[in-house]
């Protein structure tokens, strides 16, 4: 027996006018049994690059086999489009950007709760995904109550400073809206040009600017590739390895949390995610950590360690 899958579509007023023209339509792809049962434990999927949702792929394979193992009991999961121009999204309010916050806390979790009659609700992600669900669970424990961060960035230095030498050559002399008009268009991103997008669509989420022409300010300076230190510092405020210690309380009120790392990941977030977990550990946060053999790319199946650890929290 298979999970029942469905594709229903959702109009975002949050969205409405964003900066990037991006949709405000969006499908969300639900996985749910065939009986619904009130209360069920609502699970999100916050992506971690920019994909839309696929009917058969990786994530849809991991669930049946969960499901077969009845280790998802009467959950209900969902995976949103949340894709945007920068190829990245860190779900949170962003006049550069959109208001994704909004869209997920106001929008997209009361429609589907009422539509699937579901109860406790966290979130789970991998990268910009796990950034996600951490950074929206600690603002919204009244909402959120457990979440999943896998390898999520974090220590803000190791993650993004190796990127801006990159995007600092790729833009030179260039016009940003015109390269970001260009590389939006393609599916066949270099691993420069992908880096370059991530320092832009970082800079809309974490230093963004209405007195800006882009409504962002870059992290380092145009002619020189100097970082600039004051924009900088807005960033380091949203890395969850410095901002967890003024979250303790929110943090408490969570029934699960989980966080996970490979050994090898390849941009350091083995040092993020193990110091998220020492002060986590520190101020007696309940919460499981595991770091496995393997890097940042194709793990898709640690969703099945992480979603049986969430569903049996929420459903005590």
């Amino acid at each position: 027996m298979s999970l029942n899958q469905e594709i229903i579509k959702i109009k975002s007023t949050a969205l409405e006018n964003n900066y990037l023209n991006d949709p405000v339509e969006r499908e969300i792809l639900v996985f749910h049994p065939d009986k619904i049962v009130d209360n069920s434990p609502l699970l999100i999927e916050l992506a971690g690059l920019n994909g839309t949702p696929k009917l058969n792929n990786r994530f849809s394979q991991v669930l049946n086999k969960l499901y077969k193992k009845d280790l998802l009991k009467n959950s209900v999961i969902i995976n949103p489009n949340f894709s945007t121009k920068y190829h990245v999204n860190q779900y949170m309010n962003s006049p550069a950007a959109g208001n994704y916050e909004d869209f997920i806390i106001n929008e997209i979790i009361p429609y589907i709760s009422d539509l699937y009659h579901t109860g406790n609700i966290a979130l789970f992600g991998k990268s910009s995904g796990g950034f996600g669900a951490y950074t929206l669970a600690v603002k919204h424990p009244d909402v959120i109550s457990g979440f999943a961060d896998h390898f999520g960035d974090s220590c803000f230095e190791y993650v993004y400073i190796p990127d801006i030498p990159v995007a600092y050559r790729e833009l030179h002399d260039r016009d940003i809206s015109d390269y970001l008009t260009e590389k939006s268009k393609k599916d066949d991103l270099t691993d420069n040009e992908i880096r370059t997008l991530n320092i832009i669509g970082m800079s809309a989420f974490y230093s963004h600017n209405e007195d800006s022409e882009l409504k962002f300010d870059l992290p380092f300076e145009r002619d020189t590739g100097s970082l600039k230190h004051d924009i900088w510092n807005k960033w380091i405020e949203y890395d969850p390895a410095k901002n967890v210690v003024n979250y303790i309380n929110s943090l408490k009120k969570l029934k699960a949390i989980y966080l996970d790392v490979g050994a090898d990941d390849e941009y350091s977030l083995f040092i993020g995610m193990a110091q998220l977990h020492k002060k986590m550990e520190k101020n007696s946060i309940e919460h499981k950590y595991e770091k496995f053999k393997g890097g940042h790319f194709y793990n898709t199946t640690r969703y099945e360690t992480s979603l049986p650890f969430l569903i049996n929290k929420l459903s005590e």
